[in-house]
């Protein structure tokens, strides 16, 4: 695709391009499997209506005419895996440590999903990240815009991706 295609698709945005959703799942993959030393197997679309107790990462790859938002949802249990590979050691679930380790693999996912996308035209600089921690917690986004729901597997455990693609206002 030339790199000014993506935004003849993203006019009047309906549902997210699969050429954005495929970059995004192979970021998704190549960022945690960097962290873990395994890459994590895509479980399929959707998320069974599933309620979350963990933490979730919110971080958006923006331009002035496209958000997309990112939420990376991780159950306990995966984060607890994650914290011990990522800085080798367990870190308590409920510390503030564990958002900022929420919020800089976050990070480090959109980084990588900007370099991505920018490879189909769509340029974007990364927002600054956002962690929740809780328990019965939902993953949905507001005014209902296109979004993608990803499961995925992998040596840390299960965890989640939901996008959403929005024109920026």
């Amino acid at each position: 695709m030339e790199p000014e295609m993506i935004y003849d698709e993203l006019r009047d945005v309906k549902k997210i391009p699969q050429v954005l959703v495929d970059l995004v799942k192979e970021s998704v993959i190549n960022t945690i499997g960097s962290i873990s030393g395994e890459l994590p197997e895509y479980a399929g679309n959707g998320l069974e209506n599933k309620s979350l107790n963990g933490i979730i990462g919110n971080i958006a790859v923006f331009n002035p005419d496209y958000t997309l938002s990112l939420m990376l949802a991780i159950p306990r249990e995966t984060a607890l895996q994650l914290s011990e590979i990522f800085i080798g050691m367990a870190i308590p679930f409920e510390s503030d440590d564990m958002g900022d380790l929420v919020g800089e693999i976050s990070n480090i996912l959109a980084g990588d999903v900007a370099a991505n996308i920018e490879q189909v035209g769509f340029r974007g600089q990364s927002s600054l990240p956002i962690a929740t921690r809780g328990s019965d917690l939902t993953l949905f986004m507001p005014n209902k815009p296109p979004t993608e729901k990803m499961r995925f597997n992998g040596a840390i455990g299960e965890f989640w991706l939901n996008m959403a693609l929005n024109q920026s206002k």
